[in-house]
């Protein structure tokens, strides 16, 4: 019965989950710096800033031997916990529900429903996101030559946590999640680039002042994914960035009963 998973489909669900493949993957991505001081309200007090004030905006998209194909997008901040370098999670966002709830419920990414596209002109490439009808993030990119093959580990830091009913506080104490991911990278390729960041109350990326952008990465990459909790988080500190991650409710009223 597919409600009551035998131990035989158990088992490949294990088997699955130890063995995370992102496959065939293509991601453009630019890095920016901000003020300081918007770095440290964002990340969570658990964490440190990374050595400058680093973000990166990505759209992206890809296979997998887990969740299907996806396209995705996300903003990254640069951090640390106890002198290990990564990237904390900021928002990101999925097109179908496959690849949310997998990422938040198992690793505590912040996902949302979000529209992303890839399209490419030769050297030129636009990365877009969208969501409910509004832009969050335009890339405009024209890429240099192919510098061949890399192999990387990237690190994510992500939170895993339970939001009361009435949003008056967290459940019990967060945990700090880290994800590695192991890339094996086919096609490297940079250049200069633009990029904007746009706005909706429920997704305020227009917050994130750009005082510098880098420029565009484009890779073609797969990679195997792992995750495991690194340390328990004050409920309290972090209770207005859950929140945070979360649409803004009280925008989102469309009727109400009569008094």
């Amino acid at each position: 019965m597919g409600y009551r998973r035998t131990a035989e489909e158990i088992e490949e669900i294990r088997a699955t989950l130890r063995d995370v493949q992102f496959v065939g993957g293509e991601s453009l991505s630019v890095d920016f710096l901000t003020r300081p001081e918007i770095v440290r309200a964002i990340l969570p007090r658990e964490l440190e800033p990374g050595d400058e004030p680093r973000l990166t905006a990505q759209v992206s998209r890809w296979r997998s031997n887990c969740v299907g194909d996806f396209a995705a997008s996300a903003i990254y901040v640069s951090a640390r916990h106890e002198g290990v370098a990564g990237d904390y999670v900021l928002t990101m966002f999925m097109d179908n529900d496959i690849p949310l709830l997998f990422g938040r419920d198992l690793y505590g990414e912040p996902k949302k429903i979000g529209s992303s596209s890839l399209h490419r002109n030769d050297g030129h490439m636009t990365g877009v996101l969208e969501r409910r009808g509004n832009r969050l993030i335009e890339i405009e990119a024209d890429l240099g030559e192919d510098r061949g093959p890399t192999a990387v580990l990237g690190r994510n830091f992500n939170v895993t946590y339970r939001l009361a009913p009435d949003g008056s506080a967290l459940v019990g104490s967060p945990t700090l999640m880290m994800a590695e991911f192991d890339q094996r990278t086919t096609v490297f390729r940079k250049g200069p680039a633009t990029l904007r960041l746009l706005g909706t109350v429920h997704d305020p990326l227009d917050e994130l002042e750009i005082l510098e952008s880098r420029d565009a990465v484009y890779v073609e990459t797969g990679m195997r994914a792992s995750c495991v909790p690194v340390a328990t988080m004050d409920a309290g500190d972090f209770l207005p960035l859950a929140l945070g991650r979360s649409d803004f409710w009280p925008a989102l009223v469309t009727a109400t009963l009569p008094a």
